[in-house]
């Protein structure tokens, strides 16, 4: 017998036409509006993620062979992420059981498979970058019209439909896809759309969004800084433009130090009844716990029973922040209540994808395109430790929905511009 003839080289998803079937061109146009619909109704209005996930929805339906061929494309970042998915869910689920909690408390935490979903969707449906780009900018300008009206309104912390710290803090990550997603040409809408992110982080009155907001427009500085003649003349619109509107909310960011340091010269005398003194209380909880369950903690979702479990919270006279259920800090939580299986699976839910991201950004040569999606993968994933770091933001579905989401998008985008993939 002659031997066996060879199967056909397959061809990378990226360097074939999209198909000209209506099934297919009806997913890519329903994902294409997802990506819109996503940061711009994230915290602009009431309904958050809720349109996107219908179109997504759809497009999964209408496309589901296509999105499983993309899983070839994606080689071994998918791996990676699927691994990191795999710990999580099985820290989450073992919290469960253990403690015979309801599945539904684990909500948040167990929405990870997303990440890779999201990832898949946009390698195979090939949507325009330019749709999230679009999204994030209509998203900033809607959330900095609503911060205005509940300013006009005499609302003390802008919150829209969420909470003041939420709000402030995925601004922060709307902010980043604008400024290191931007298509050529938008510059003045990009820096329009930057300082209305900064205007509705200050008015939200979110100091823990501050060194992240901070931090995206230094690196956007930087990037713009060691470029031609043309991005320098882009570093000093954005420096100078920065400068002005940090300058015009320096009254409302004053305000906000002077009450951090009221609440820190009350907590050196013995009250921790404030905003700070309740964060350093509830970090000091979730770190006491950790020590006393270190292998299991108290349950996935449940750190309340740290905090009705302590002294400053029993009867007759509980003090105010006795009825929050989280730690306002990510790290902390998530070891009081899952022990340390529970910081691992933490370090990996922002350690692989941040390493995949530099790894992106450190390939050579690249495209300036797949340079800015990593690196806009890369500032969402240290914007939402940075935020973090005082605020539970998987204790929140938006919150953690959102970052899920983002990261996916954005390591799919990365990897489909990258000509060495395939």
């Amino acid at each position: 017998m002659g031997p066996m003839p060879n199967a056909p080289e397959r061809t990378s998803l990226r360097f074939q036409p999209f198909p000209a079937s209506p099934r297919l061109r009806a997913a890519r146009a329903l994902y294409t509006l997802a990506l819109v619909l996503l940061p711009f109704c994230l915290i602009a209005t009431p309904l958050g993620l809720l349109p996107a996930a219908v179109c997504t929805l759809l497009a999964v339906l209408l496309a589901p062979d296509r999105i499983w061929s993309a899983r070839l494309d994606a080689g071994r970042p998918l791996l990676w992420m699927l691994l990191a998915v795999a710990l999580v869910a099985l820290v989450v689920s073992t919290s469960t059981l253990i403690h015979h909690d309801r599945w539904s408390e684990a909500g948040n935490r167990g929405r990870v498979l997303v990440m890779p979903l999201a990832m898949l969707l946009v390698i195979g449906l090939a949507p325009p970058r330019a749709a999230l780009w679009s999204g994030a900018v209509l998203g900033l300008f809607g959330a900095c019209a609503v911060a205005l009206v509940q300013l006009w309104q005499g609302v003390a912390r802008s919150d829209g439909w969420i909470n003041a710290i939420t709000f402030g803090d995925l601004t922060v990550l709307l902010m980043g896809l604008v400024v290191f997603l931007r298509p050529s040409g938008r510059l003045l809408l990009t820096i329009a759309a930057t300082c209305a992110g900064l205007v509705t982080v200050v008015l939200s009155g979110t100091r823990g969004a501050w060194p992240a907001a901070v931090l995206v427009l230094v690196i956007a500085l930087i990037s713009r800084a060691n470029g031609g003649k043309a991005r320098r003349w882009e570093f000093l619109a954005l420096a100078g433009l920065a400068v002005v509107a940090l300058a015009a909310l320096l009254p409302h960011v004053s305000e906000r130090v002077e009450e951090l340091r009221g609440d820190i010269q009350r907590y050196a005398v013995g009250d921790a009844d404030s905003s700070s003194g309740a964060r350093i209380e509830l970090i000091g909880m979730a770190v006491d716990e950790l020590q006393r369950q270190p292998w299991t903690g108290v349950g996935v979702g449940h750190f309340e029973r740290v905090v009705l479990a302590s002294p400053e919270c029993q009867p007759p006279e509980p003090l105010s922040w006795c009825d929050l259920d989280h730690a306002h800090s990510d790290f902390p939580e998530w070891g009081a209540t899952m022990g340390i299986p529970g910081i691992v699976a933490l370090l990996a839910l922002y350690g692989v994808p941040a390493w995949l991201f530099v790894r992106q950004l450190r390939m050579r040569p690249f495209p300036r395109r797949s340079r800015s999606a990593a690196l806009a993968g890369l500032m969402t994933v240290v914007s939402f430790v940075l935020c973090g770091l005082s605020q539970s933001m998987w204790a929140h579905q938006l919150s953690g929905g959102a970052y899920l989401t983002l990261v996916g998008i954005l390591l799919g985008f990365s990897l489909r511009e990258d000509p060495r993939k395939g």
